[in-house]
């Protein structure tokens, strides 16, 4: 009988789970862009966007990752930003990434709005903590020392309604983080093929982190329907930006199987779409494609024109599942004359950063930022310095050549030793076709000594600054409009209010005072021995009891042995004919 109920009960529990509908949608597209100088751009986007209803749950997931849902579900999170980088982008030759992300390790997170900051600052330990866990990394390292809460240059990708408080941001790098491929296979067994199928199957570790530039990112947020949220869209995006030097492959030509290792069977089963995006803007005849595209893209955004052909992985198995087996791949070769070289113009906004002084009492850090547009633009620069590199607020200066320029608003927080960083968010207007210097004064300061890395000498690193403004024209500008959920959905946007873009700095790496780490070891090893030699007879005398002995016999060695044996039979020897003398001369008495 028993057996008989427990069928039922699994056939019925067979019948809801095929019955029940999941509205996700999971697309993967990849974006190569040749850049200046030989380099190649290489863009994989995978994004999974699901429906849920008001019966739905966070923990019933289908091709979202389970791990991924549960942050929301648990800790209360409304979007949430990670990437992992190695290497620097340089915007002055290759223009800006789709993502932008800077040196190290980088998480932000939006929590739902509350009045007890206590729970949030709980939530967000709890959250670097289960993200370090499940990308094994680093980022439980991230305390209230090194968190910082900015105000005008992080702002909410979400839905903002009416009379609706605004959720509560916490933000954390770590420049120093190593991205290896401890990060990369926990990030791919998120996606809904993991790493066996699709475009991520081209994510070889050999030839990722053999790269100039490589960041992985991973993008989640959470798009309300209404004020109560009651249904919404998650949102998750995982992205991996990789640059690659063609001189390490031998030549300009290149291909998909030449720059990651090996091509690509097919697309993941459970993908929607499955795009190849190949930008040929810079063409002018000189570059010749292997196959023929499915479709030639015209996107003309912000008085930019760029071009680009499509490749359906889709449709790329539907036509070989009618022949022979084969692999995806999209080949380019460069017939342009190698003698000449291609100068591609300047984006119109770029910056660098470097450390300024002499000696180890005091220093400057500069931010030089250059415009190279036709106009004026407005921007907000945002600083984050570590609590033990003190600033001073009152040598601030932002100057044009000889000019200073008055910022239009400023917010400083003072850090606090051990407790809080340092936080600066100013905006200005910088001229057209100018240079701008932004310069604040530091001291050096001693740390106690276990607050220095296991490598002392090596120095502390600084996060980058981020500076964000709205360009007026798209002139090398590849981002995602902040309403839009896939790179296709780029072109064409033009958008009337501006084109919002973040660039970041270089980590700055800083020598603070180091005292002689070897003179603990050489005191260490002094007392240890100076107690050793002292303990030693201390010891025996206060535990040991002295007690006189008699003269023991010494044992004899075996020549005393031998000489002894000889010894005895010739005494033996004697004492025989001695007793035969006498017996010899004594009288006769009988």
């Amino acid at each position: 009988m028993w057996k008989f109920l427990l069928w039922n009960v699994l056939a019925i529990a067979l019948l809801k789970g095929s019955c029940a509908q999941f509205s996700d949608i999971f697309d993967e597209e990849l974006f190569i862009k040749p850049l200046p100088d030989k380099f190649v751009y290489s863009y994989f986007q995978f994004t999974t966007r699901w429906e849920l209803g008001k019966n739905d749950s966070l923990l019933h997931t289908n091709l979202v990752s389970r791990p991924l849902a549960e942050l929301f579900h648990h800790f209360g999170v409304q979007e949430l930003h990670l990437s992992f980088t190695y290497g620097l982008w340089r915007y002055e030759s290759w223009g800006y990434p789709v993502t932008d992300a800077g040196p190290g390790a980088e998480v932000w997170a939006w929590f739902e709005p509350t009045t007890d900051r206590a729970s949030i600052d709980h939530r967000w330990k709890m959250l670097c903590g289960t993200l370090s866990g499940l990308f094994c990394a680093s980022l439980s390292f991230i305390e209230p020392s090194n968190t910082f809460v900015p105000v005008y240059s992080l702002r909410p990708q979400t839905h903002n309604f009416p009379g609706q408080p605004e959720p509560i941001l916490r933000y954390a790098a770590l420049p120093r983080e190593i991205v290896c491929t401890e990060n990369l296979t926990p990030w791919a067994k998120l996606l809904p093929c993991r790493s066996r199928e699709g475009l991520v199957s081209l994510l070889v570790p050999d030839n990722i982190y053999s790269s100039n530039y490589h960041s992985l990112g991973v993008h989640m947020r959470k798009l309300c329907a209404d004020k109560a949220c009651s249904e919404f869209q998650l949102e998750v995006k995982q992205t991996v930006s990789v640059v690659q030097d063609l001189r390490m492959f031998g030549g300009p030509n290149w291909s998909i199987r030449k720059l990651f290792g090996q091509g690509m069977e097919g697309s993941c089963a459970l993908a929607s779409t499955s795009n190849v995006y190949v930008d040929v803007t810079d063409n002018n005849n000189g570059l010749e494609i292997s196959q023929k595209p499915d479709e030639t893209i015209l996107s003309v955004r912000g008085g930019a024109r760029t071009e680009l052909q499509r490749f359906d992985v889709k449709q790329f198995e539907a036509v070989m599942a009618k022949g022979r087996r084969a692999m995806f791949n999209v080949a380019v070769m460069d017939k342009r004359d190698p003698n000449v070289i291609i100068v591609a113009g300047p984006p119109p906004m770029f910056a660098k950063r470097f450390i300024l002084g002499v000696g180890q009492e005091r220093g400057k850090i500069v931010t030089q930022i250059t415009n190279a547009h036709w106009g004026a633009l407005d921007l907000i620069v945002f600083e984050t310095i570590p609590w033990f590199v003190p600033m001073y607020l009152h040598t601030l200066t932002i100057r044009h050549g000889s000019n200073r320029i008055k910022p239009a608003f400023l917010h400083y927080t003072p850090g606090v030793q051990r407790e809080r960083p340092y936080g600066l968010e100013v905006a200005f207007r910088i001229p057209a076709r100018a240079t701008v210097e932004l310069s604040i004064d530091f001291d050096y300061i001693f740390l106690k000594w276990q607050e220095y890395p296991p490598d002392a000498n090596h120095g502390h690193y600084i996060p980058s600054s981020i500076i964000s403004l709205l360009l007026s024209s798209a002139g090398n500008y590849t981002s995602i409009p902040r309403e839009a959920a896939l790179f296709r959905d780029s072109f064409n946007a033009t958008q009337l209010a501006g084109y919002f873009l973040q660039i970041r700095t270089e980590s700055l790496l800083l020598t603070l005072p180091t005292p002689d780490f070897s003179m603990p070891y050489n005191v260490i090893c002094l007392a240890c021995t100076v107690v050793a030699l002292a303990f030693g007879p201390i010891h025996n005398i206060s535990t040991k009891r002295i007690v006189a002995k008699g003269k023991e016999t010494t044992k004899a060695s075996l020549s005393e042995k031998v000489k002894q044996f000889f010894k005895f039979n010739r005494k033996q020897t004697k004492e025989e004919q001695t007793a035969s003398t006498e017996d010899l001369n004594a009288p006769d008495t009988e």
